[in-house]
């Protein structure tokens, strides 16, 4: 990936992953640049095609597209973080550690990428939280 590009997605990502909003400056790992449409699924490698992801929603992620909502059973897109605006389909918990799906995308994306179960990343965020760092701003 050229740099160039790579700078680009970061700033526009706002250095954060677009799916857990865990910031660069707070994960251990590098944030990942990662394929909306995923190469196997006929994506690019042009910019418009490239987000942030941290290693945890990237990986769960995987090559998918869809998702089935766990509410209504209906198989919907997961959350495009380059095209949808985050609190349009999350909220964070009143623990501040849990990410809500709030439309038929956010609980897809939220069951599919496992934001509100994963012990880890549920553990560190009650750290941040303790530290007064999360949940972040918008």
């Amino acid at each position: 990936m050229p740099a160039e590009v790579d700078r680009r997605v970061r700033a526009a990502a706002q250095n954060r992953c677009g799916y857990c909003l865990s910031p660069q400056h707070l994960v251990m790992a590098r944030l990942e640049i990662e394929h909306l449409i995923p190469i196997s699924q006929g994506g690019s490698n042009e910019e418009s095609n490239l987000w942030l992801a941290c290693p945890l929603c990237n990986r769960s992620k995987s090559d998918r597209m869809m998702a089935v909502d766990p509410d209504t059973g209906d198989t919907v897109p997961l959350f495009n973080p380059r095209t949808q605006i985050w609190s349009e389909h999350f909220r964070w918990g009143d623990d501040g550690i849990r990410i809500i799906g709030i439309t038929a995308i956010g609980r897809a994306t939220v069951e599919t990428l496992h934001l509100s179960d994963d012990p880890d990343a549920l553990k560190v965020r009650s750290y941040w939280v303790l530290a007064g760092w999360h949940p972040p701003d918008f």
